[in-house]
C-alpha cells in the first residue's frame, strides 16, 4: 500500500471516528463511552486511542470537525451567481433555516452543540476563539452594514435553534427566511 492510500486511510478513519462521536454524543450525552464511539465507527478502542490518545483530544477535535462542518454546509448554500453584497450571509441564512439537514441537526436544542457547550471550554477555548474571527471576519467582509449581518446572523441562529420545535410552525420558518433574506440585499449606491 502506497503512502497515499495509507494517509487516505487515516484520514477516513479518523472522519468516521468523529462522525460516530457526533451520533453517540447525540444519542448518549458526553459521558458515553470511548469503547461505543469506537464501535459505532466499527474500530477498536486501542484503534481510537491511536488517532485520539484521550477522551479530551477526541471532544477538542470533535469542535473542530463540527465547525469545519458548518462551514463547508454555509459556503454549500452560498448562490454564487449572486454577485452582490451579502451573498455570504445569504448562504448563512439559507443553510441555518432548513437548506441543511446537518446544521438543523447540530443546532436543536437536544443536538451537539447544546450537548457540547456542557463541556470544559478550556478544552476548546483557542480553537473557538479562531473560529469566531474566522466566522466575524466572513460577515465583516460581506459587504452588509455590520448592525444588520450581526441581526440576520443571530436571528438566523435563533431560527436554527427552533426548527423541529412546537415553538415554530414550517409556514413561520418560511415567512422568517424570506424576511432574513430580505435584510440581506441592500442598494449599491451610498
Amino acid at each position: 500500500m502506497g503512502e497515499r492510500e495509507l494517509v487516505r486511510d487515516r484520514e477516513r478513519t479518523r472522519r468516521a471516528i468523529l462522525e460516530a462521536a457526533e451520533r453517540a454524543i447525540v444519542h448518549k450525552g458526553t459521558k458515553v463511552s470511548l469503547a461505543e464511539i469506537a464501535a459505532l465507527a466499527g474500530v477498536t478502542k486501542s484503534g481510537l486511542m491511536h488517532h485520539f490518545a484521550t477522551r479530551d483530544d477526541l471532544t477538542a477535535h470533535l469542535v473542530e470537525h463540527i465547525c469545519a462542518r458548518m462551514w463547508q454546509e454555509v459556503r454549500a448554500h452560498v448562490d454564487l451567481s449572486e454577485n452582490r453584497p451579502g451573498k455570504f450571509t445569504r448562504g448563512y441564512v439559507r443553510a441555518l433555516t432548513g437548506g441543511s439537514e446537518y446544521v438543523t441537526r447540530i443546532f436543536s436544542p437536544s443536538g451537539l452543540l447544546a450537548t457540547l457547550g456542557s463541556l470544559d471550554a478550556e478544552l476548546t477555548a483557542p480553537f473557538e476563539e479562531e473560529d469566531a474571527r474566522a466566522w466575524n471576519a466572513a460577515f465583516d467582509a460581506d459587504g452588509l452594514p455590520a448592525g444588520r449581518a450581526l441581526a440576520v446572523r443571530y436571528a438566523a441562529e435563533g431560527l436554527a435553534a427552533a426548527v423541529n420545535t412546537p415553538y415554530l410552525t414550517a409556514d413561520q420558518l418560511a415567512d422568517a427566511r424570506a424576511e432574513l433574506l430580505a435584510l440581506t440585499e441592500v442598494d449599491a449606491a451610498p
